[in-house]
């Protein structure tokens, strides 16, 4: 049973002594705006803002995390926290070493034998270890984790364990991933690699949860802090697509679901997806999905 451990609320300071974490262990933080979390060693895991806002501090960068993201930690890495609002709500959750190891081989080893890693892949996250956009997925599982936590029944232990495998599933499909696009950087030092890596990793998640925007590639480079004519070929290197067609895509899809999903007009749906020309939409639709938008509605409602 996965141990759900709660912090006193209303303190400066919750510890005196740098605290411990045991793996396999979900610990709640709530408290007054300021109130601080030591810097202690962290395992694998995953710090999620439930509520509100905190400032964290991992291995010398600070990163403010709100509801709309979450922060991944590596093993090994230091992490202080603080809260920036009363309502502040931190979920922290270390896997079992143990059964990260055991996921690791069963999801990754197994089925790429031939994909060249090193036996440290096991063990090394660094390349995912930044903010990431919250899901809804992600934030029901830590809700229901929350929930299952205190509960000795078996029933509830054995689904909150299962909920847990989950999330450390697509952590470790992600880190997976995100070695894989690493090695196209091309990139010698593993420092700058990881570097590199990460604000790449960072613009195109910016990108898909802002897509209905304008954007443009300076913007895109911006926020990668690189010069735009690298940024853009570091992208295109890593991604095999270009940050435009990338943002062409990701609106696309967006506009596939919403005719899916909702009796939204076609010219509605162009504007709410960040296209300004309806033609200019209509071709796009119609050559990525072989019909025109209203067309492509009505097929798919048939079925």
């Amino acid at each position: 049973m996965i141990a759900c451990t709660n912090w006193p609320a209303k303190v400066r300071t919750y510890c005196s002594q740098v605290p411990e974490f045991i793996d396999h262990t979900l610990s709640r933080f709530t408290g007054l705006k300021g109130a601080v979390v030591p810097a202690h060693i962290t395992g694998l895991g995953v710090a999620v803002v439930m509520s509100g806002e905190a400032t964290f501090r991992i291995n010398g960068e600070v990163i403010a995390i709100n509801e709309d993201s979450f922060l991944v930690v590596n093993k090994g890495s230091k992490l202080s926290f603080e809260l920036e609002r009363d309502d502040t709500l931190v979920a922290l959750l270390y896997f079992d070493a143990a059964l990260s190891k055991l996921l690791y081989n069963g999801l990754i080893k197994s089925g790429d034998e031939t994909a060249g890693w090193s036996a440290v892949s096991e063990e090394d996250f660094s390349l995912v270890e930044h903010v990431h956009f919250m899901n809804a997925s992600l934030r029901e599982q830590f809700q229901l984790l929350m929930e299952l936590g205190n509960s000795c029944a078996s029933f509830h232990s054995l689904k909150a364990d299962m909920v847990v495998r989950s999330i450390l599933d697509s952590l470790i499909s992600e880190n997976h991933h995100a070695l894989q696009i690493s090695e196209k950087l091309r990139v010698v030092k593993t420092v700058t690699k990881v570097a590199l890596y990460k604000r790449l990793a960072a613009v195109r998640e910016w990108i898909i949860n802002n897509c209905q925007q304008p954007i443009d590639l300076q913007q895109a480079a911006d926020v990668a802090m690189l010069d735009k004519q690298h940024f853009l070929r570091l992208f295109k290197r890593a991604y095999r697509i270009t940050p435009h067609n990338f943002l062409t895509k990701m609106r696309l899809e967006r506009a596939e679901k919403l005719l899916e999903e909702t009796d939204l007009a076609v010219s509605d749906i162009c504007r709410a997806v960040g296209f300004d020309s309806i033609p200019s939409f209509t071709s796009l639709f119609k050559r990525t999905y072989g019909e025109a938008p209203g067309r492509y509605r009505r097929k798919m409602r048939l079925h």
